[in-house]
C-alpha cells in the first residue's frame, strides 16, 4: 500500500466512524456492503480477490463453523456476529472503544480499521464490516498496531525500522507505544499518533 494512502486513512476512520454513529448494532447493515451475511461470510483472500465461504455443519453448540480458509473464520450467532479473522492485514488504525461499532458485550471493544486482513500481532479480533474504506475490526485489546506494509515511513529514523499506530485510550490521550519506540509523522486527530519501533 502506497504512503499516500496512509495520508487518508485517518480520515477514512473517522468518516466511518461519523457513518455508523447513526447506524443500528447489526453489523451486516453497518455499511450495506455485507448484504447476505447472515448466511455466508464475504472474505478477501491473500490475493485480494472475493470469495465466499457457506457454512459448515453446525457445531451442536449454537454456533456454525465457518471454513474460513487461511482465516479460520467463526460466526457466533447472537449480536456478536462476524468472522474471527487471523489473516493479517495492511496499514490497521485504531479508534478505541465506539459501542457503536463495537458491543462491549461480546468481549471485542476495541475497533480498528485496515485493509485485506486483521491488525497484525493481534488474537481473537471479529470482522464486523467490509466496505471500500476498509474493514472494521472489533478486539479484544487496546493496543498499539504495527503496519508493516509503511515501514518505509521509519526509514529515517535509525534502529526503529517499524512503524505502529498507537489508538485512543479512552481518557483523553492515546495507547503507550511499545518501548523503545520515538513518535514520528503523527498528525493532530486521535488517531494520527505513529511511531517508529526497534
Amino acid at each position: 500500500m502506497a504512503p499516500s494512502r496512509l495520508a487518508v486513512l485517518p480520515l477514512l476512520v473517522l468518516f466511518s466512524l461519523a457513518a455508523l454513529d447513526g447506524c443500528s448494532d447489526d453489523p451486516t447493515s453497518a455499511d450495506g456492503a455485507d448484504a447476505g451475511a447472515g448466511d455466508a461470510a464475504s472474505t478477501r483472500d491473500g490475493g485480494g480477490g472475493t470469495d465466499t465461504d457457506p457454512p459448515d455443519e453446525d457445531s451442536g453448540d449454537g454456533r456454525d463453523r465457518r471454513d474460513g480458509g487461511e482465516e479460520g473464520g467463526v460466526e457466533d450467532s447472537g449480536a456478536c456476529t462476524g468472522p474471527i479473522v487471523t489473516t493479517p492485514g495492511e496499514t490497521c488504525v485504531g479508534f478505541g472503544a465506539k459501542a457503536q461499532t463495537c458491543d462491549p458485550a461480546c468481549g471485542q471493544p476495541y475497533g480498528y480499521v485496515c485493509f485485506e486482513g486483521a491488525p497484525p500481532g493481534f488474537a481473537g479480533c471479529r470482522r464486523v464490516s467490509d466496505s471500500a474504506l476498509g474493514q472494521t475490526y472489533c478486539c479484544p485489546n487496546n493496543a498499539c498496531v504495527a503496519q508493516p506494509d509503511q515501514d518505509a515511513m521509519c526509514n529515517g529514523t535509525a534502529g526503529k525500522p517499524h512503524r505502529f499506530q498507537c489508538p485512543p485510550n479512552g481518557s483523553g490521550g492515546n495507547v503507550a507505544p511499545p518501548a523503545g519506540c520515538a513518535e514520528v509523522g503523527s498528525g493532530e486527530s486521535e488517531v494520527e499518533k505513529f511511531y517508529c519501533c526497534p
